[in-house]
């Protein structure tokens, strides 16, 4: 499936990544900035057909008007499973579905320094463009990993003997009395169905946010993964 992507940053994200079969980069003939000029670079380097366009001909390619003189066409991500060992930390989500909220997702785990970002299997090739434009490239830049359940996933943690430290209520520890150590996979489900009982029953330890007010409703995936992961960031830059 061919896929346009808009605008510099999504263009340089994936032509950088190296995960998708990269076919034309369209450009307007009229503009050039630093950027379109390294992205130009990037994409003769590697073999990518160039077009220079009028504005009204990138209009009608992207179908919009947003996409500052730059489009990339190219394909789905090739997607990595779980075969090899991740070095770090990392996240394991589930319960997304919108496209918005996964691309803060990403682009929130890359800014705090996450390894790697772990996803249930399925087709987001109708959000590609939107996700990797919300990321801010995060989405082609982070290793993703994606499983097609969470025996997958706990077995995996089993082999490498990497905890589990799940956002759940129950036997939590609040988030800043845990020190985190220097492996581990981090999970948060989304803010109506939460964490599986499988993964909470595998869990190494459960951790909680603290809130200033009387909270009954969980705070949503985006927002619970920038607390943790910014956390983590925070320990590790004062140890």
């Amino acid at each position: 499936m061919k896929i346009f992507f808009e605008g510099t940053i999504s263009c340089k994200a994936i032509l950088e990544g190296n995960k998708r079969q990269c076919d034309c980069l369209y450009v307007d003939r009229k503009k050039r900035t630093k950027d379109f000029s390294y992205i130009i670079h990037l994409a003769k380097k590697k073999n990518v057909d160039i077009q220079f366009c009028s504005r009204e001909q990138l209009d009608e390619l992207s179908q919009s008007t947003k996409h500052g003189g730059m489009l990339l066409e190219a394909g789905s991500q090739c997607k990595q499973t779980l075969n090899q060992q991740i070095n770090g930390w990392f996240c394991y989500v589930d319960g997304i579905e919108d496209p918005y909220n996964l691309g803060s997702i990403c682009r929130t785990l890359y800014a705090s320094g996450c390894n790697a970002l772990v996803l249930p299997n399925r087709d987001w090739n109708f959000a590609d463009a939107t996700i990797v434009r919300a990321s801010a490239g995060a989405f082609e830049k982070m290793d993703i990993y994606w499983i097609n359940n969470e025996k997958e996933l706990v077995d995996y943690l089993k082999k490498y003997n990497i905890p589990l430290l799940c956002a759940h209520r129950k036997d939590a520890i609040p988030l800043y009395e845990y020190n985190f150590p220097e492996q581990f996979c981090a999970c948060v489900g989304g803010s109506f169905r939460g964490l599986s009982s499988l993964l909470v029953s595998n869990s190494t330890q459960n951790i909680v946010i603290p809130y200033g007010n009387e909270v009954r409703n969980a705070l949503d995936a985006p927002s619970a993964i920038s607390v943790i992961s910014f956390e983590v960031l925070r320990q590790r830059n004062w140890r």
